[in-house]
């Protein structure tokens, strides 16, 4: 859960938004996390976030460039790292099909 000037967000993926996502970053999901080692570029991070944000319990994502804004108000307060680790669980939930094995 993210919380943003009072209200409560949540990451949420599914195809259509990785390929929105890829077509900015202009670069595979997987090719990017394997490339980083999971450390998206800061620029990755803050797409992922922007394209993947929507108010808790909405069926609508915001607009990208609120969730840019978001995106980079949560870097700045929260950090880093654990920001990234809220894209890489929500990428780890939606979309386990980047993640199987065999």
């Amino acid at each position: 859960m993210i919380t943003y000037g009072g209200k409560n967000y949540a990451l949420k993926y599914n195809m259509k938004r990785i390929e929105m996502i890829e077509g900015v970053t202009n670069m595979p999901t997987l090719a990017d996390l394997q490339r980083t080692r999971g450390l998206l570029s800061l620029a990755s991070l803050k797409t992922y976030v922007a394209y993947g944000i929507k108010e808790d319990g909405a069926d609508a994502f915001l607009n990208p460039k609120k969730g840019m804004e978001i995106a980079e108000s949560l870097i700045e307060s929260n950090g880093y790292p654990d920001v990234c680790a809220i894209v890489l669980e929500a990428l780890e939930r939606d979309c386990p099909f980047f993640f199987r094995e065999g």
